[in-house]
């Protein structure tokens, strides 16, 4: 049936998240041992969701080879099976949350790209999850996670999809940072992230405005920081014994030693303070990775006699003592060491952007917006104990505020589902952009085929109806099993040709309908601009 044609959908009621008895299916794209905020973030957001005994709760992680594992696993730690990485997982979050952590593990095949430094899926992870279970789905780095989804259409597979932006991409392919993503084009990515969001989510949940403008999006920091921070906090706020200091050391900073993560920053703002004051900074560094050697010889040139102590946990208990946290970073979206460092007690000196603008309510966050500023905000720290955490500011900072604030704004108003208009628009959107990237010759220079062809689509399920859902599942396997018949049988060369032809004329035929949706709309698709231009940001 084409697609302007189809009857409007009645009315959509609210959908409330914080309804009893819903399943949420959180999926991200890095894993423990992996020590990444995409790994730990949504592995701590599923501990608290599966807190409430009504939910039922899974955490979708990438499993890649055992040839990969070594390249960003801790030496030593890799796992043969996906039981055993799934406990790793399990006792993590029960050793950092103090939860029973009643949520499952399950895998989706993913691959590793060094170029990237990221890990993409390579099968359509929608599949993976039974029917029954499609309810509510958190998607944790959506634009990520969907950039080659070509298969399934999330938003139409589950009632209610919530994306979560963790990270600035822009700002990353600006900066060249991980090396090998510099012929990546800034306004591409721009609009291409918007399509994915637009496609797949039904509302986006920016951590701070650093991300970019997406559609249906909402600002809202739903991250907290692990029980573990929160208890140092509280110990931290007790009075000291006569005579003594509840801090000992001075400044640090903490992150991976890659260029992305602030260096050229906090580099530049210690030459500026050694420039004003008489006695330099003395800063200890904690972190190790791949752009160390040269992180130090830039800091050497500019003559910062600087202590690197390599990685380090920063709950661990060398770390409780420092009393200032530096962070001049630029890219972050919300710096989750920074709400640690805040949740310990110190003083957190952070420039006064965006990505900072949740810090601004607690009393030891000292915000600078110039070189002159840095060097205040660093002696007033330095000279002075920060105040004690109060339980409110601690609360704050807890991962059960913060599930509830996601809660809160991932919520579906009657209102807030798009109009027929724009459900039009969007499935146009869908039919153009999973033509691109499904081509089979683009998949394959990726490396993006399935292992098991999970990611190909026998034929367009937006051209049917959701209550022949089941009808086209049972043709996508007959045809599936009639293509792995035309292989065997020597003719995959010619079915794959024809299914890229099939595939260019789709995609041409989804451009006409994105312009006569846009045309049907009227004044309303002026909001849909954006999806095709790009502002500097």
């Amino acid at each position: 049936m084409h697609l302007l044609h189809r009857k409007q959908k009645e009315k959509r009621a609210a959908s409330s998240l914080k309804e009893p008895g819903r399943t949420f299916v959180v999926v991200t794209t890095a894993a423990l041992p992996w020590r990444t905020g995409t790994s730990i973030n949504p592995m701590l957001r599923a501990a608290q969701l599966s807190a409430e005994p009504s939910r039922s709760v899974l955490l979708m992680v990438p499993w890649v080879s055992a040839e990969q594992q070594p390249l960003i696993y801790p030496e030593g730690l890799t796992f043969s099976s996906h039981a055993e990485q799934a406990e790793y997982i399990l006792q993590e979050a029960r050793k950092r949350t103090g939860l029973p952590c009643n949520f499952s593990v399950k895998f989706y095949a993913g691959k590793y790209y060094s170029s990237f430094g990221s890990i993409f899926p390579v099968e359509d992870i929608v599949k993976l999850v039974p029917r029954e279970a499609r309810d509510v789905a958190i998607l944790e780095e959506p634009e990520h996670l969907c950039w080659f989804q070509h298969s399934s259409r999330w938003s139409r597979a589950f009632k209610h999809v919530v994306g979560i932006l963790h990270t600035n991409y822009l700002a990353y392919i600006r900066s060249d940072a991980p090396s090998g993503t510099g012929f990546l084009n800034t306004a591409a990515v721009y609009r291409v992230n918007r399509w994915v969001c637009r496609i797949h989510c039904h509302k986006n949940v920016k951590l701070s405005d650093a991300v970019q403008s997406l559609p249906h999006q909402v600002t809202c920091n739903v991250h907290g920081v692990a029980a573990a921070f929160l208890d140092i906090g509280r110990a931290k706020a007790a009075k000291p014994p006569p005579g003594q200091h509840r801090f000992t050391k001075g400044a640090y900073f903490i992150g991976k030693a890659v260029w992305g993560k602030g260096y050229r920053e906090l580099i530049n703002m210690g030459a500026e303070y050694n420039q004003v004051r008489a006695d330099p900074l003395v800063l200890d560094v904690i972190g190790s990775g791949e752009d160390l050697a040269a992180i130090q010889a830039a800091a050497g040139q500019k003559g910062l006699d600087w202590r690197w102590l390599g990685a380090k946990d920063h709950a661990e208990p060398a770390m409780h003592d420092y009393q200032v946290f530096l962070n001049p970073s630029t890219s972050d979206v919300v710096a989750t060491t920074t709400a640690e460092a805040l949740a310990m007690g110190k003083w957190a000196v952070v420039p006064d952007i965006a990505c900072n603008a949740f810090f601004k309510q607690f009393r030891n966050c000292l915000l600078y917006s110039d070189a002159g500023g840095f060097v205040s905000a660093v002696d007033k720290a330095l000279l002075n104990e920060p105040a004690p955490m109060s339980d409110e500011e601690l609360n704050k900072l807890s991962w059960a505020a913060a599930t509830q604030r996601l809660l809160e704004v991932g919520s579906m108003a009657e209102g807030d589902w798009p109009s027929a208009a724009e459900t039009r628009y969007t499935a146009a959107l869908w039919r153009m952009y999973r033509s691109i990237v499904g081509f089979t010759a683009l998949r394959e220079a990726l490396g993006m085929t399935s292992p098991n062809d999970t990611d190909e689509p026998a034929l367009d399920s937006e051209d049917l109806d959701e209550e022949n859902e089941e009808d086209y599942e049972q043709q996508q396997q007959q045809q599936q099993q009639a293509h792995a018949a035309a292989e065997a049988a020597a003719g995959a060369k010619r079915a794959r040709d024809n299914s890229e032809a099939a595939r260019a004329a789709r995609a041409a035929a989804a451009q006409k309908e994105l312009e006569e949706a846009k045309q049907l709309a009227g004044d309303e698709a002026d909001s849909w601009d954006e999806d095709f231009q790009y502002r500097d940001l």
